[in-house]
């Protein structure tokens, strides 16, 4: 086990996860800020099983040039301030040369400032607020924000026969990529494919009644309701919009992309659309080996429910690669002396990696700003599952 100190006050540091033998040596350590309880923890709580085989593969291919990788895990309970915490003790105290998250964008605002000061990578799961990741030279997010999914979105579900004429909007006021999508990312695509604006709503992650908001939306009448926040109020609000007749499917980006979400919507989510970098059915060999021993490790963990890879899983399996990939190409060491050179140099090679193929699609390349160019899945919820009705690659990077 770590040693607890003082300051990680009410975060958790965890133990080293498992590390095969294969490669041989002193382990190249990652860090791995997750969330054990918190908004998202629906969508995070299976991370660390991704994490876990990710590091794994690597290692039974030989590591790096050799060298096998061990990562270390911190808590943060999806707090942005555990998050920052995070970083220095994965900097200062595990000598990590990267770290892998945090998940949501709250906790990215607060802890990409403190990697770009520290000069040590961070790559999101999840955080997908356009533009987050801009400002600084050692942010990444492993996933596209939303606006590019959102526009890749409302193409692809009107090629499907999906009539959209107009539309409300709902969100979350007390996360950052809620406000976000439903301020600034809906409004504006909505406005540029000619699609009205009936009402637009806001209520906490932690409501339970929507009658008031949903009695708004049902006076316009739209097609469709977009869903800025977590799985959970989305679940609640469709609820509440079959209660009240409402009969507009609700359209959301990756924060509602849990994989159990077809279930626990039941039929009155009949007609969701999501756009999502991942899908559980992707059938290439690597995708499907990932998949078939994902939930055979799902399952001895206790977990319940459909047990297949969410986006997020995918999303963090496939950061460990490509930190993995960036470290071969900078041939890290490790070396204490040498940390602030091959985390520099970790995220330069980064920065130049072109057209990876991962178990989630071809990742084109990571934008000026740090964000993934991906695969654009639109999926619809029927009976029960996760339909694909559309996806559209990335651009072929030069």
């Amino acid at each position: 086990m770590l040693q607890r100190r003082p300051l990680l006050l009410a975060g958790l540091a965890l133990p080293a996860l498992h590390l095969p033998a294969r490669a041989q040596g002193a382990p190249l350590t990652l860090g791995f800020t997750t969330a054990k309880s918190g908004n998202w923890v629906s969508l995070t709580r299976r991370n660390e099983i991704a994490v876990n085989l990710a590091v794994e593969e690597v290692n039974r291919a030989g590591g790096v040039h050799g060298r096998p990788v061990a990562v270390r895990a911190f808590d943060s309970a999806s707090r942005p301030e555990q998050a920052a915490v995070a970083v220095r003790h994965f900097a200062e105290d595990e000598g990590a040369l990267a770290i892998i998250g945090p998940f949501s964008s709250s906790e990215c605002r607060v802890a990409f400032p403190v990697g770009d000061r520290m000069g040590i990578a961070q790559m999101a799961i999840a955080s997908s607020a356009p533009g987050l990741s801009a400002p600084f030279r050692f942010a990444f997010r492993n996933t596209s924000d939303e606006a590019y999914l959102f526009e890749r979105l409302l193409p692809i579900a009107r090629e499907a026969g999906v009539q959209i004429g107009s539309a409300g909007i709902a969100y979350t006021t007390d996360e950052v990529i809620g406000r976000s999508m439903g301020t600034q990312v809906f409004p504006r695509l909505l406005q540029a494919a000619n699609i009205s604006v009936t009402q637009t709503v806001s209520f906490p992650v932690a409501a339970f009644d929507m009658s008031a908001q949903v009695a708004q939306l049902r006076g316009g009448n739209p097609d469709i309701v977009c869903m800025g926040g977590p799985p959970e109020p989305a679940i609640v609000l469709v609820r509440e919009m079959r209660r009240q007749g409402m009969r507009g499917r609700i359209v959301g980006g990756t924060t509602i992309v849990d994989v159990n979400l077809p279930s626990r919507m039941g039929a009155d989510g009949n007609g969701t659309l999501v756009s999502a970098t991942h899908f559980y059915n992707f059938d290439t060999p690597a995708a499907i080996a990932f998949r078939e021993e994902f939930v055979n490790r799902s399952r001895a963990a206790g977990e319940s429910g459909d047990l297949r890879p969410g986006m997020y899983d995918a999303a963090a399996h496939s950061i460990v690669h490509l930190y993995a990939e960036a470290m071969r190409r900078a041939r890290v060491t490790g070396e204490r002396a040498r940390l602030a050179a091959e985390r520099t140099a970790i995220r330069d090679e980064l920065r130049a990696l072109r057209n990876v193929e991962t178990i989630e699609g071809t990742l084109a390349r990571f934008t000026e700003g740090g964000d993934a160019l991906k695969t654009t899945y639109v999926l619809e919820v029927r009976d029960g599952s996760f339909a694909l009705i559309g996806h559209r690659p990335p651009p072929v990077a030069a």
